[in-house]
């Protein structure tokens, strides 16, 4: 089952300021992501597949519950 960035971001352990921080992005803009994913490039989704250590198709870029 494919997890959320939020699913995936707690399961790994990192807060919303580490995420930005790996992402050299404002700690609001990732807040912003996890809320409405649809909103990340492409770029982006791959560096936090990266981050995660998994592919893409293994995160939903959609909000939880959707």
């Amino acid at each position: 089952m494919a997890l959320t960035i939020r699913q995936w971001r707690r399961a790994k352990e990192l807060t919303q300021e580490q995420m930005a921080n790996k992402l050299n992005i404002h700690v609001n803009t990732y807040m912003n992501w996890e809320e409405a994913p649809e909103k990340i490039s492409i770029g982006k989704a791959v560096e936090i597949a990266g981050i995660f250590g998994v592919s893409l198709d293994e995160i939903v870029f959609r909000k939880e519950g959707a």
